[in-house]
């Protein structure tokens, strides 16, 4: 005879997480004593696809800019503020607000020799979070993601 389910259909774990119910996979697997594998496998119809960020970029960026600094993070955070089907958390929200509000003056430019940095905005930059190189193979659509988007 199989064995009885501990723990409920990944629908109600979604909801109980959005209730607030719980606040991670973890509390969920110690409250109905499974493996956090279990909760996770069982939740993942209702998790957003990984985004693979460096698909997204006119750069060739080195792994040391990238997994630190804080404006890669920046950055990233922008991208998936402006993807599909990707939300962001409160505070991934604020800090993303408060980014685009230090870009007014500035922008982001990118080099493998200097790293990440931060400019002073001219008019050709247009309305972008950064200075993309001149003559980037990124498709029309990905270009629009680094369009800082104007709130109404």
């Amino acid at each position: 005879m199989a064995r009885p389910h501990t723990i409920p259909e990944g629908r109600e774990l979604f909801l109980a997480l959005a209730r607030g119910d719980f606040k991670n996979q973890k509390e969920i697997a110690d409250h109905y004593g499974v493996k956090e594998s279990s909760v996770s496998e069982k939740l993942s119809p209702f998790k957003e696809p990984p985004i693979r960020y460096r698909a997204l970029l006119p750069w060739k960026v080195l792994d040391k800019d990238w997994r630190n600094p804080r404006s890669a993070r920046s950055l990233r955070l922008h991208l998936k503020s402006r993807m599909a089907n990707h939300t962001l958390t409160a505070e991934e929200e604020a800090t993303h607000s408060e980014w685009i509000g230090n870009l007014k003056r500035n922008t982001l430019t990118y080099s493998q020799e200097g790293g990440w940095k931060y400019v002073e905005r001219k008019p050709e930059h247009g309305d972008f979070v950064a200075v993309l190189p001149q003559g980037n193979d990124l498709a029309p659509e990905t270009v629009e993601l680094y369009r800082i988007v104007k709130e109404d």
